[in-house]
């Protein structure tokens, strides 16, 4: 892990912060990305094409191209998994399905050395430098430079919301809209009232708490513009893949139209 890590100084400071699902698996892509500004990517390995023995590629991809953090999303809230994650040298962890507060702690608890968690604890990877040279500072420096996203997708944990914005540990909250819109009776309807009204009443809570709220994936300026506006501070523009598709797509059809009316 790097010195300074610029999300969690960020965090530190209140600032929004803005960022993209990383989905596609490439290293070059993560370098891009990292490269354009953002301040963080989410390296998927739940929906994206990503295995486990990469993530230090794409941790040294983002952190060699500025000052972007690698942060991954395990597709399961298994302890092992946040350990390779997080020895493999990411900067945070986003972690689905959290329903309640023991879900949360457990996020805590798999992330953090002791005294803080129960994090198996080597020097001897990348995010420890290969070395045990900085003995007991390392796993203190760990603990706070860590960035922790438990994401809300599920009617229990908005219920249970109150309770997971308490544990300490937990710097953000996400409330994923295409989830909460399926439980909420409006499958993909993101934008719809009942799905909008639940999410921005939650991010009013965390954001009231004195923690980050994320929620909604914003395609457009427009759209991010709108997820300021409604209290959202962890804000996760688009997707690579969307990126790509849409842009390319654009393109294309300006040119079908252009050669076409000739």
């Amino acid at each position: 892990m790097l010195d300074i890590v610029h999300l969690r100084e960020r965090i530190n400071t209140g600032e929004p912060v803005i960022g993209i699902w990383n989905t596609l698996g490439s290293f070059l892509v993560t370098e891009i990305l990292a490269k354009a500004g953002l301040d963080f990517q989410i390296i998927d390995l739940e929906h994206g094409v990503f295995s486990l023995k990469d993530i230090h590629r794409h941790v040294a991809a983002a952190e060699s191209a500025g000052n972007c953090s690698p942060i991954v999303r395990i597709p399961v809230p298994e302890n092992w998994m946040a350990l390779q994650a997080l020895d493999q040298g990411a900067h945070g962890l986003v972690v689905p399905h959290v329903e309640n507060r023991p879900d949360a702690e457990q996020i805590v608890a798999a992330s953090k050395y002791s005294p803080d968690g129960e994090r198996g604890f080597s020097p001897f990877t990348k995010a420890g430098g290969f070395t045990n040279e900085r003995g007991s500072q390392y796993p203190k420096d760990a603990n706070n430079k860590l960035v922790n996203v438990a994401i809300i997708e599920s009617t229990s944990g908005l219920r249970n919301l109150d309770k997971i914005i308490e544990v300490p540990g937990i710097d953000v909250v996400y409330f994923g809209a295409y989830d909460l819109s399926q439980v909420l009776g409006v499958p993909g309807e993101t934008k719809h009232p009942k799905v909008v009204k639940a999410i921005q009443r939650g991010a009013e809570k965390v954001i009231k708490y004195g923690k980050y709220a994320g929620g909604f994936v914003p395609l457009t300026v427009d759209d991010m513009k709108w997820n300021l506006d409604i209290g959202m501070n962890f804000v996760t523009y688009s997707v690579d893949s969307a990126m790509v598709f849409s842009n390319m797509q654009t393109v294309v059809n300006s040119f079908l139209k252009e050669t076409r009316s000739r």
